[in-house]
């Protein structure tokens, strides 16, 4: 495949064409994944795609799916998993999203202009971002993992802006393969050794971006590169490649080109074999899971922030069954799981049995502590009762207000007087009217110099606990966020003199 010199159509939105716009755009110029040279292609060519091809235009994720995101890096699975689509019925309901992590320079660039020059080929919707990864996910020392995890946040917000059905990633079965020896390599358990889903419902995905309800669906799990590589040959594509998939300092890396190598040596099926016990885990961990529900309401008070386990309940259970709990223990109090490894399950299961504190310090600030039979679990600082946070109804804010916050007031006065801002008191301009709300989907604040931040990365850096990010109050000027309340306000809104708007009780 080479791509068009045609200038690039880029879509900064959920810009699909219906169905006959997409066959007369089809027709008028001739799209890349049919190039000049599919007319010279011999049978076996066809033949080596014709599987593919099946294979997701039978997809039950996508018989009914309207609009489809495709996240596409333009590497070889991305590139060859957009190509396939194009050859179905399901080529008018695509878009596709690219970020640029800014990691590699000008190759990261020059990787998402091919990206949208394929797409404009195509006739397909292509939305690119730009990100600053060490800014956007400042709490992942690892830079490949901070990619990932701002990679998937941004995928996020465009399915829920696009109101997509389906969101479509290229993983392989030597995906699969990898995943599940790295976990296996680092002692993962049940739930880590099953590797990565077929389908991931949007909640467990796309956790903290409201208005969503895309499943991420993964339909080259069961394919193999070498499948992949044949496409490419056999199609004529010109993929990008990524140096970084050769470094040697990458554990993902390593295991590619070293460890896989020599078990494929000892078991050519070895990609098959660790799919299947990828599944049988996925199996075991659903079933447990299920068994978990059904205990789960005598077992523990979520109280958000701090959650208590009884201890009573908990001795009863088999052991597969206590690990599942406080795994979803830690879970629920931390927002994740990330850090989290077996010793630290283990020695808050000894915790429990013995009636005791941890023998050494938990991770992340997490302390237990006893109420009788029942012990609570919580992080160092975390207020069990957020004093700030808002659960009323919107309303609008003007001087002489008080309104109550869960245990604090939130007071508006008009001021002539200058006010020193603090994280807690800022003086807004006293020519628009103002609102207290919550958080909506897709709320951004201006940071200044005409850029803006995503009110969830705003919480997060901040620390916010996840239990306390959707009730916490916001001061806006119509639709606009312009003050996130103790955190950050909209420097192109403060003034010296106007509402001053301050919380007592801070």
């Amino acid at each position: 495949m080479r791509c068009s010199q045609s200038a690039p159509r880029t879509a900064r939105g959920p810009l699909w064409l219906d169905a006959g716009q997409w066959e007369h755009a089809r027709h008028q110029r001739p799209p890349l994944c049919r190039p000049a040279s599919a007319r010279r292609r011999d049978h076996r060519s066809a033949v080596n795609a014709q599987p593919l091809h099946t294979l997701l235009a039978e997809h039950p994720a996508l018989q009914n799916a309207h609009r489809i995101v495709v996240a596409v890096s333009g590497g070889p699975d991305s590139l060859v998993l957009l190509h396939a689509l194009c050859q179905t019925r399901h080529a008018p309901a695509l878009a596709v999203f690219h970020l640029d992590h800014g990691l590699r320079g000008a190759e990261s660039a020059a990787d998402a202009t091919y990206v949208r020059a394929c797409c404009a080929a195509w006739n397909i919707p292509c939305h690119t971002e730009q990100a600053d990864i060490p800014r956007e996910a400042p709490d992942h020392p690892n830079l490949s993992e901070a990619a990932r995890v701002v990679r998937y946040r941004r995928l996020a917000h465009y399915a829920a802006a696009c109101n997509a059905d389906v969101v479509l990633v290229a993983h392989t079965r030597d995906d699969q393969a990898e995943t599940v020896v790295m976990r296996l390599l680092r002692g993962s358990g049940v739930r880590g050794l099953a590797g990565m889903a077929h389908s991931v419902p949007w909640q467990a995905w796309a956790a903290g971006v409201n208005g969503g309800r895309a499943a991420l669906v993964r339909p080259l799990l069961d394919i193999d590169r070498s499948v992949i590589d044949a496409y490419v040959t056999a199609m004529e594509l010109t993929p990008r490649s990524d140096p970084s998939n050769t470094k040697q300092t990458s554990f993902r890396v390593r295991v590619r080109t070293r460890h896989l190598p020599a078990l494929r040596a000892e078991q050519p099926q070895l990609n098959r074999i660790l799919a299947s016990t990828a599944q049988h885990l996925r199996d075991a961990d659903a079933f447990i899971e299920a068994a978990l529900d059904d205990v789960w309401p005598h077992l523990v008070d979520t109280t958000p922030g701090s959650p208590t386990i009884d201890r009573a309940v908990y001795i009863t259970l088999h052991r597969a069954l206590q690990t599942a709990a406080l795994r979803r223990l830690m879970q629920t109090c931390l927002g994740s799981l990330r850090g989290i490894d077996d010793e630290h399950i283990t020695m808050l299961h000894q915790a429990l049995l013995d009636h005791s504190a941890p023998t050494t310090p938990l991770p992340q600030h997490l302390i237990l502590s006893w109420d009788g039979n029942r012990a609570r679990l919580q992080q160092r600082g975390t207020l069990v009762r957020s004093p700030y946070t808002y659960t009323g109804a919107p309303c609008a804010i003007q001087p002489g207000a008080s309104i109550a916050l869960t245990a604090a007031q939130l007071i508006c006065t008009n001021t002539d007087a200058p006010t020193t801002p603090s994280p807690w008191t800022v003086t807004l301009r006293a020519d628009q009217p103002y609102l207290l709300r919550t958080r909506l989907p897709g709320d951004v604040i201006g940071i200044g110099h005409g850029k803006h931040r995503r009110i969830q990365d705003v919480l997060v850096d901040a620390k916010i606990p996840a239990q306390q990010r959707a009730s916490w109050p916001l001061i806006c000027s119509g639709a606009t966020v312009v003050w996130v309340v103790g955190v950050r306000v909209d420097p192109d809104v403060c003034a010296a003199h106007g509402y001053r708007f301050a919380v007592i009780g801070a």
